[in-house]
């Protein structure tokens, strides 16, 4: 429940519009975030980007963003494969896969998808953004909290992995 003055941290919600006389809330922004398997060899990894921006410039992610008001979470997703990878996915085909709250502030509620796994020559060419410096694939649980940016990234894809009972380092390679 609001507080007088808004949820904790933010002051002056709810607020009536003016013009309009609509209250508005601070609710938290759904994200899209895809768990894209990617066949290599004989090796399944998961399509993870290396971040150009902040926070966290420099580190890995898995593929998300926030989800427009005019989408569903799974055509979020399926856009932020294109504009962060260049990958087509289906948004059909993106199934959901768990979601989650941010920590310590839960303004942000992250929707996990898992795709169907893609050959590695499906993929098609891609060139660096100012969001995403390059892509790759990672291939194990081990040692992942080093390189992934998000622990909730984190906490999603060794449950991936594990589902799978992959084991061993991650292995990133790019593609």
């Amino acid at each position: 429940m609001p507080t007088p003055t808004g949820p904790v941290g933010e002051p002056g919600y709810p607020r009536t519009c003016p013009s309009c006389a609509t209250t508005v809330w601070s609710n938290p922004i759904p994200v899209a975030v895809v768990l894209q398997p990617v066949l290599k060899g004989d090796r399944t990894g998961l399509l993870v980007v290396r971040r150009g921006i902040e926070p966290r410039r420099g580190l890995l992610a898995l593929v998300g963003g926030f989800v427009e008001d005019h989408e569903t979470v799974q055509e979020g997703g399926a856009r932020e494969m294109r504009e962060e990878t260049n990958v087509i996915v289906a948004s059909e085909r993106l199934r959901p896969f768990g979601f989650t709250s941010t920590d310590p502030r839960p303004n942000r509620v992250l929707l996990f998808l898992a795709g169907d796994p893609l050959h590695g020559g499906q993929l098609g060419a891609f060139a660096a953004n100012s969001e995403t410096l390059e892509r790759g694939l990672v291939f194990g649980p081990a040692r992942l909290a080093e390189v992934f940016a998000f622990p909730l990234h984190l906490e999603a894809a060794k449950r991936w992995f594990a589902e799978r009972g992959a084991e061993g380092p991650h292995d990133y390679e790019t593609i």
